[in-house]
């Protein structure tokens, strides 16, 4: 049976090390000491015998906050005060950041309260954080409108916090994410297009008609007319 949680332990993708209560290190699988390796962390964080309360006190005064973190509750779970750590942090590599999960346990020996060791796991979770990230960017730029909002009853402009009147699809474009595409109503056909307003009255003619005429084309405002 040790055989095979021997194999199956270094077969895993998370990094896992046994950690002494002095902070020795024991036992560590492939993964760990394969990422230890790839990130420059060989040989302080990846040899059995080597004691990582040390490593982290020498280190404490330097300017990486997660030693100083790991190193607190290290101390905290090792004399009870806490069951249980995680913390997520990234390293800075030539291919952008790289994000981990580690986790630190105590465990104790079956009917005692005495703690026998830590385990100390490190999960990539690198995929995880960026789609993390890119839904905050998303939620982000969501804006929801709440309140009265000052709106012209004739020309329907929307004033704005800095008493400026905007028209309103200019006014929702900045406040939030919808954009607009234009169409003309049916009673604006009637008011600006008399003539045509028997297209909504017998839309399957209109259909029929190869000869049909773009509205826009007959309004006042539009380029091509005089």
């Amino acid at each position: 049976m040790s055989s095979v949680w021997h194999d199956a332990v270094h077969s895993l993708n998370q990094s896992i090390a046994i950690i002494a209560p002095d902070g020795t290190l024991q036992l560590v699988n492939q993964s760990w000491a394969t990422q230890a390796s790839k990130h420059g962390l060989s040989p302080d964080w990846d040899r059995p015998g080597i004691n990582l309360l040390h490593v982290f006190a020498a280190n404490r005064h330097n300017s990486n906050p997660l030693l100083q973190h790991l190193l607190q509750n290290f101390n905290n779970i090792l004399h009870g005060d806490h069951p249980y750590f995680k913390t997520e942090f990234y390293l800075d590599l030539p291919q952008g950041k790289s994000w981990f999960l580690a986790e630190v346990i105590p465990f104790t020996k079956q009917g005692s309260t005495q703690i026998r060791g830590i385990t100390l796991t490190c999960s990539d979770i690198t995929e995880f954080k960026n789609s993390e990230l890119q839904l905050k960017e998303v939620i982000s730029k969501i804006s929801t409108l709440e309140g009265l909002l000052p709106i012209c009853a004739v020309c329907k402009k929307i004033k704005d916090d800095h008493n400026v009147w905007n028209p309103i699809e200019n006014y929702l474009n900045q406040h939030t994410c919808v954009e607009f595409t234009h169409d003309i109503c049916p009673d604006c056909i009637r008011l600006l297009y008399p003539k045509y307003s028997s297209i909504l009255d017998h839309p399957n003619n209109s259909e029929q008609n190869p000869h049909k005429t773009c509205l826009c084309h007959e309004h006042p405002d539009h380029p091509n007319n005089p």
